[in-house]
């Protein structure tokens, strides 16, 4: 029997302050816990420039990173079940956003290492592809929101939108993703989980926005996978500063920027459509703007 949908309204405390609230939460309180997890793995000369899957004990990166998601789902869960899936996917980008500052730079891993770490990295994308289906489906379960609006298009019309937006993703974060300094990385990742997402929508007005977090997860593979093809020598590109700007941004990077990035990206083609169409054909056809978008 389907849960029914609770009702987003509280006369104590309006779903914005509740969303505030949980957002503070998450950034302040359960980021810093996941931040720990993956701040403690040591690389190979035991210095901190590590992430999950590259450094001295894959086996502590991959209870590190089930953790640090896990604290992830939950800040997730509360901010959904606050504000709507929206809040919940911004509040578990934030809390792995604290994971990502403090995992290893991919410059100071090849320095170390003198090696290339892209074919680690695509494993460690696939591994984030799994746990960042986990944090959404926290997400979508504890969502306030009302259940997601039949799909008219169906399977094929989401598969074209969705490509098309990992398309524009990739060419925002490869602008952007100039250096490897961990602040232009998930930026690059922030922006581009928001033009990935607003594509993705505006090329289908009724796409159900949590499946946009499929975006990051493929270019978290993608990524190192594109970067293990094009560049010659890894090492020397990256010494160079000449490494495919994609190969700069770790896994981590692209699931706690993009999930900052992705309900901006929704929230703000929801608000653009509603406006273009005006208030009476927002409320007959078409996905509705703001928290209030089911399908966001």
């Amino acid at each position: 029997m389907a849960r029914p949908p609770e009702s987003a309204d509280d006369p104590v405390m309006p779903r914005f302050f509740r969303g505030l609230l949980a957002l503070a939460f998450a950034f302040a309180a359960l980021g810093p816990v996941a931040g720990l997890f993956v701040g403690a793995l040591r690389g190979v000369d035991g210095g901190t420039q590590a992430t999950l899957l590259i450094g001295q004990s894959p086996i502590a990166g991959l209870i590190a990173g089930i953790a640090a998601f896990g604290v992830a789902a939950i800040a997730g869960g509360i901010g959904s079940k606050a504000a709507g899936l929206n809040v919940g996917l911004a509040c578990a980008g934030l809390t792995l956003s604290w994971a990502a500052w403090l995992s290893g730079r991919l410059d100071e891993i090849v320095i170390v290492s003198r090696v290339s770490p892209m074919p680690g990295l695509v494993i460690e994308g696939l591994f984030v592809m799994l746990l960042l289906a986990g944090v959404l489906y926290i997400v979508r379960r504890y969502s306030i929101s009302e259940p997601d609006p039949e799909s008219e298009g169906g399977a094929s019309a989401i598969a074209i939108s969705l490509v098309v937006g990992l398309a524009m993703s990739a060419v925002a974060a490869w602008l952007l993703a100039v250096e490897p300094l961990k602040g232009q990385t998930i930026g690059a990742a922030f922006v581009a989980g928001l033009v990935g997402a607003a594509t993705a929508r505006l090329v289908f007005l009724r796409l159900p926005g949590w499946t946009v977090a499929a975006i990051p997860a493929a270019l978290a593979i993608l990524g190192p996978l594109a970067t293990h093809a094009i560049a010659g020598d890894v090492v020397a590109d990256v010494f160079n500063r000449s490494l495919f700007r994609l190969g700069w941004l770790l896994p981590l990077d692209w699931a706690a920027g993009a999930l900052m990035g992705i309900p901006i990206g929704l929230a703000w083609t929801d608000n653009v459509v509603q406006q273009t169409r005006g208030p009476e054909a927002g409320s007959q056809s078409g996905p509705p703007s703001g928290p209030q978008n089911p399908a966001a």
